[in-house]
């Protein structure tokens, strides 16, 4: 209406041409025409009486015709349409159809005048709350919808990087970064970065929905992931999520992520980048361009406002970077042992079959139970692999682990020739703690049981005729062989296995026997 009364003012007071005065009130002459036009069909007169308003001015000039206006819509309740249209399947044209229906054909309203006739209705419910945010309150952040990519130098590949933006509340001064992923070590890395981009800490930080930042989602009370959340601890923050399905709870991240990707994601699409350095290198720069842009409509820039206002109102930053850690729980298994990033760690064993939780950062492993660190292992990449502390065992369990081929053969050499020999033979063949932690044990109850000089000669006796398993070393000393065949050395040792066979049988004759069998071949070689 100000440029009406202009235009008016000129023609009527001035006496100005059509040319000029569309010249002097920035319109085109058409309108200036027009202008002229309606007044003198309006009957109105100038001067213009003092009393009347834009409004009433506007009527005079511009009636709403009366075929304008379908007399139809004003009998359709569209209250009663938008209550309609929140039920399951519910669409504006399936309620057009039963108005329509309902009516008759003879007060048929289109289609197209019923959808501009409700539009106008659900405008008028619509009042939205301006929100400003004071300095150093909160910091909006989000994911791009639109990404970059980054090319392999010997494939040529691409690989589709994420493009993380965080913006402060009052200033909008605004962070991007590229990361290889959504995951959750990118996204607390880029929260950390950041912060010490703002240079400090806002009250609050809004996130959207996203797996790395909710665990559950819930209008009043979501669940926080357990890493970011002790992420936002250490630097002093409250993470307050979006709801879901209300884009305006984080409307300054939503402004944020357009503006990134028209001034810089635009500009870069048709950039190659060979590493995700690069590509950041690249984006801090149009960052730092469109931080300092003056605004339209304010004074200053995002970076004016952030240097004199917000920055000394955000909390300082910790003395260090807070070291990345993924937090999470996790039951032991039966073998005190749990799994963590396809790689298995001890608890110690009193702990087995609980629910523990853990921390685990780049370098480390730090395992709770009720708040208190029960294990710390240095943390290992090693897919499928295990990492067990000795302190975490039993005393049986330790004993297998710790076994040694050295340690075997010292306690042989400790026996004698005989045994140290035998193990010699022996040891190579078993590849494994568990069957070399066996077989020791089965010497040791041997030698125990029957003394080192019987267990050193039945040893002799073994080796010399390649007997090696440990049962019929001990048929030999149950049976008091080698007592007899350390006497006896003619004797083959298929006869011996023969014997130690035959002693296994409920009848036996027992050693007297074999020793009158032997004395008697050597009378008789002496007759001939």
């Amino acid at each position: 209406m100000r440029k009406i009364r202009i235009v008016l003012k000129y023609l009527y007071e001035h006496n100005y041409s059509n040319r000029k005065i569309a010249k002097l009130a920035s319109v085109s002459r058409r309108v200036v025409a027009d202008y002229q036009d309606r007044f003198a069909k309006s009957e109105i007169g100038w001067p213009l009486p003092p009393d009347l308003s834009d409004d009433e001015l506007e009527s005079r000039l511009f009636p709403v015709e009366s075929d304008q206006i379908d007399p139809m819509s004003q009998v359709i309740d569209f209250a009663n349409i938008h209550s309609e249209l929140k039920q399951p399947s519910a669409t504006l044209l399936g309620l057009h159809e039963e108005i329509v229906t309902s009516l008759g054909v003879d007060n048929v309203i289109g289609y197209s005048q019923f959808t501009r006739q409700y539009k106008k209705f659900k405008n008028s419910l619509r009042i939205s709350l301006r929100q400003t945010y004071p300095h150093g309150e909160v910091a909006f952040v989000d994911y791009s919808g639109k990404t970059l990519s980054i090319t392999d130098r010997k494939t040529g590949e691409l690989q589709v990087v994420q493009i993380f933006v965080g913006v402060l509340g009052a200033s909008l001064y605004t962070y991007a970064e590229a990361t290889l992923t959504q995951k959750l070590h990118d996204w607390i890395e880029s929260h950390c970065k950041m912060f010490e981009y703002f240079g400090g800490v806002p009250l609050l930080v809004v996130p959207d929905n996203l797996r790395s930042a909710v665990t559950k989602a819930d209008r009043f009370f979501p669940i926080i992931n357990e890493s970011y959340k002790k992420m936002c601890e250490y630097y002093g923050t409250e993470p307050f999520p979006a709801r879901t399905y209300k884009p305006k709870d984080k409307s300054r991240a939503e402004a944020a992520v357009l503006l990134v990707q028209r001034w810089i994601l635009f500009k870069l699409r048709k950039r190659k980048f060979f590493s995700l350095y690069e590509l950041n290198v690249a984006i801090r720069d149009l960052l730092e361009g469109l931080n300092h842009k003056p605004f339209q409509k304010l004074h200053g820039s995002r970076f004016s406002h952030w240097i004199e206002h917000e920055r000394f109102s955000l909390q300082p930053l910790p003395l260090s970077r807070y070291e990345t850690a993924e937090w999470g729980k996790v039951r032991a298994g039966a073998d005190y042992h749990v799994s963590i990033g396809d790689h298995t760690y001890s608890v110690p064993h009193i702990y087995k079959l609980h629910e523990l939780q853990y921390r685990l950062t780049n370098s480390n492993l730090e395992i709770f139970f009720k708040g208190k660190i029960v294990a710390t292992h240095s943390r290992s990449f090693e897919k499928n692999g295990c990492t067990t502390d000795d302190a975490h065992q039993t005393s049986e369990h330790k004993a297998v682990t710790n076994w040694s081929f050295e340690d075997s053969l010292d306690w042989a050499k400790s026996i004698g020739f005989a045994t140290t020999q035998l193990f010699e033979l022996q040891l190579p063949k078993l590849n494994n703690k568990t069957f070399g932690y066996r077989f020791l044990n089965a010497i040791k109850s041997l030698e125990k049981k029957y003394g080192s000089v019987r267990f050193e000669e039945a040893c002799k006796y073994a080796v010399e005729n390649k007997i090696y398993d440990t049962q019929t070393i001990k048929q030999i000393l149950a049976r008091n062989l080698d007592r007899l065949l350390s006497n006896k050395q003619r004797d083959s040792s298929i006869e011996v296995q023969k014997i130690v066979a035959s002693s296994e049988h409920e009848n036996i004759r027992g050693a007297e026997y074999f020793e009158k069998i032997l004395n008697d071949e050597d009378t008789e070689k002496e007759k001939i």
